[in-house]
């Protein structure tokens, strides 16, 4: 989070400049858009909705590919294996579900939570699968076997789990929680380490430059006196738990689907307001840059992801849409 200095000690200029032009918009769903994720490779794009569909997309070209059905209500989340042969979701029917890619088949159907599945997440080498929600569960099945019962269940979470990363090249599984707390586990060691935020957790995104380090969270807390949400986005160190960095503006989304990203190279941070405007930060000073927000959708932004090339981002919306944009 140090800005790089030059050789007479000026802070290095930052570029904060992030794809911007519109190309395509992609509406073949019928309903609000909960979720997008890139593919492996970033070629292609999963999108899930509350039509209860998940559609597979080529972005650049602006074509829907596939479209798989099965849940009987809302997707709310998906994680791509790594080999992009295989795909997980989840949502509002309390079941994760497996997916074949290609021939679009259901694999296997994995019970056991008792209300809404916020989250899915393989871990780095596709042999475990992590779902967690509403009833404060993480549980984690056995991708090499077709047991009905997860292979373990981690009951530490008060309070509904909205988010959950399980970082590359890591034994990890990192989880956000309406009771406020930021919690890491370490499968390999058995070490539990919990981060106090204060509020509750609405979404998490790691730093993909420093992930061991930094975190980009945003988060939500009811003010007594108006009744009103306030919410918060902001960096924290994950070694010691401490505040890099606050966003400043009331810009931040009030949906429980909010879409938040680092910028391409990190020097600025995305975030989605309520009413279908694109915010921009900037990392060092953490004000909004000029011009923004921007409004580009005509609901609440509920995800955003960069192509890890810098040259194209997705937007997805509770208006239904999804838009690609190109530098």
């Amino acid at each position: 989070m140090v800005p790089h200095r030059g050789a007479e000690g000026e802070v290095a200029p930052t570029d904060t400049s992030y794809p911007s032009r519109l190309v395509q918009t992609l509406d073949s769903h019928t309903g609000p858009v909960n979720v997008i994720k890139y593919n492996h490779g970033a070629k292609y794009l999963l999108s899930g909705s509350t039509d209860r569909s998940i559609r597979l997309w080529n972005p650049s070209l602006g074509k829907e590919i596939k479209c798989y059905n099965g849940h009987a209500q809302e997707v709310l989340a998906l994680d791509i294996t790594h080999d992009n042969a295989k795909f997980a979701s989840c949502g509002g029917d309390r079941t994760v579900f497996l997916w074949d890619v290609p021939t679009g088949s259901v694999v296997r159907r994995m019970q056991g939570h008792f209300g809404k599945i916020n989250a899915v997440a393989f871990s780095p080498d596709s042999q475990v699968l992590a779902s967690a929600g509403f009833d404060a569960k993480v549980m984690l099945w056995d991708m090499r076997t077709s047991s009905r019962d997860p292979l373990q269940t981690l009951k530490e979470a008060k309070s509904t789990i909205t988010s959950m990363i399980l970082p590359e090249n890591s034994s990890q599984i990192i989880t956000g929680s309406n009771d406020g707390y930021l919690r890491t586990y370490d499968l390999k060691f058995g070490l539990l380490t919990e981060d106090y935020i204060g509020e509750s957790i609405l979404s998490l995104k790691l730093s993909k430059i420093n992930p061991e380090e930094s975190i980009l969270i945003s988060s939500s807390k009811k003010n007594q006196k108006n009744n009103l949400d306030e919410n918060k986005l902001r960096i924290f160190d994950r070694k010691d738990g401490s505040c890099l960095q606050t966003f400043k503006g009331n810009e931040i989304n009030t949906n429980n689907r909010s879409g938040i990203s680092w910028g391409y190279g990190e020097s600025y941070i995305l975030s989605g307001d309520k009413d279908g405007g694109l915010c921009a930060w900037n990392v060092l000073d953490g004000k909004l840059l000029a011009d923004h927000p921007k409004q580009i959708h005509k609901k609440s932004i509920t995800s955003i992801e960069i192509n890890p090339r810098g040259k194209e981002m997705i937007t997805s919306s509770l208006d239904g849409t999804i838009k690609v944009w190109h530098k």
